[in-house]
């Protein structure tokens, strides 16, 4: 950690430390006493601590599971794409640059998501360019190519037998028509 983190007291909901709240830090803690830091409000600390702790810990075990579900798909298309680029590359005579820099990322994106995490709960410096949202369709074209993905590996390894052409027979046998009839009448009831 890079700093001591703050003292917490019942009186301060803040979580600004005495000395850059403008107190001295020998004054008055929070709590009233004119001590240093008081037993109650370093217990109180060590609690948020523990439960800072605990929830990073069930944070970290689904980006397991999350991260990976992601991180597979995630490195095909970087592995499709990189060996495309440089199928290119060979004819044209120059080097897949971007397209290593994408696989790079792609590789080290599952790590990283361990990384940022404990680097973010622990108070590090977060570089403004790596703030902010993923945009809506970004998050969309993943979560809809993460899909894509595993539903052909689970047709590749046989966990599901419906084809793709199974699924659109499916949905233009259903009675649409009647349906809609059903639906309309219901409204006018």
């Amino acid at each position: 950690m890079t700093s001591e983190p703050p003292v917490y007291s019942y009186h301060s909901s803040t979580g600004v430390a005495p000395e850059s709240a403008g107190e001295d830090a020998g004054q008055k803690d929070g709590a009233g006493s004119g001590t240093k830091a008081s037993k109650a409000a370093s217990t109180v600390n060590r609690i948020l601590d523990v439960l800072t702790w605990a929830v990073l810990f069930v944070v970290l075990l689904v980006w397991a599971v999350v991260g990976a579900v992601f991180w597979i798909p995630l490195m095909i298309r970087a592995m499709i794409r990189f060996c495309i680029s440089l199928i290119e590359a060979m004819f044209e005579g120059h080097k897949p640059a971007t397209a290593a820099r994408i696989l790079r990322d792609a590789v080290s994106f599952y790590r990283r998501g361990f990384v940022v995490a404990i680097e973010v709960v622990t108070g590090e410096q977060v570089n403004p360019k790596e703030e902010g949202p993923v945009t809506e369709n970004r998050l969309l074209f993943e979560v809809l190519w993460a899909l894509l993905v595993w539903y052909f590996l689970a047709l590749l390894f046989g966990w599901i037998q419906a084809s793709p052409l199974d699924l659109v027979d499916w949905f233009f046998s259903i009675p649409w028509a009647e349906y809609f009839r059903d639906l309309v009448s219901r409204f006018r009831t």
